[in-house]
């Protein structure tokens, strides 16, 4: 049985869209559920909602190759920190949608073929068109997806809180905080492997 729920709150509305890489769909933010197609299939994004009433931004998406369908995609926490958006992935086919920091990354033409980023929240989600990677950077760590889905995801880079510096070639430079010397420090990631060097962890 399929819930219907409310939509994202005004500070996090509409969703940003960001399509960097080529893409074989359509993706249009909803206002509200009313605006929906009646004949048009809903997925839940997760699967199964555990509350009644959710939070959540609706999308309808529009495949090259198959039959248009709705979206509701639950918000993860209600905060302007974390990540809003809907992203193009390196795959043509898939598309990222983050609301609250909840990432999901979805095949357009078969919405049951979908996962649910590992990062809990996504801080900050970066294109990297060169190597074909979607970055997804968190509080302690970085996962990337790449054109067959999920490629790695970094060992804790920091105690709490990273900050990017800068993306070259095939590194990734940035630095982490360090609780037991209290201050930040450098660290460095292969975005072709997601191996490190630097950084601090408990």
């Amino acid at each position: 049985m399929f819930i219907s729920g409310k939509v994202l709150p005004e500070n996090v509305n509409p969703l940003p869209i960001s399509f960097d890489f080529p893409h074989s769909y359509e993706v249009k933010v909803l206002e509200s559920y009313s605006l929906t197609h009646p004949l048009g299939k809903l997925h839940h994004f997760p699967a199964e909602l555990e509350e009644g009433d959710r939070v959540g931004a609706y999308l309808r998406v529009v495949p090259q190759n198959g039959t248009p369908w709705v979206g509701f995609f639950a918000l993860g926490f209600d905060s302007a920190q974390v990540a809003h958006g809907i992203f193009s992935c390196p795959d043509a086919g898939s598309f990222c949608v983050a609301a609250g920091g909840y990432a999901y990354i979805v095949s357009a033409a078969g919405p049951q073929n979908w996962e649910q980023v590992n990062q809990r929240p996504v801080l900050e989600i970066k294109s990297v068109l060169h190597l074909k990677l979607l970055l997804f950077i968190g509080f302690t760590s970085i996962t990337a997806c790449g054109e067959t889905g999920m490629q790695w995801t970094t060992e804790r880079l920091s105690w709490e809180g990273l900050s990017i510096a800068e993306i070259k070639g095939e590194k990734l430079s940035g630095t982490g905080w360090d609780a037991l010397k209290d201050k930040d420090v450098a660290f460095e990631v292969d975005l072709r492997t997601g191996k490190s060097r630097g950084g601090a962890r408990p």
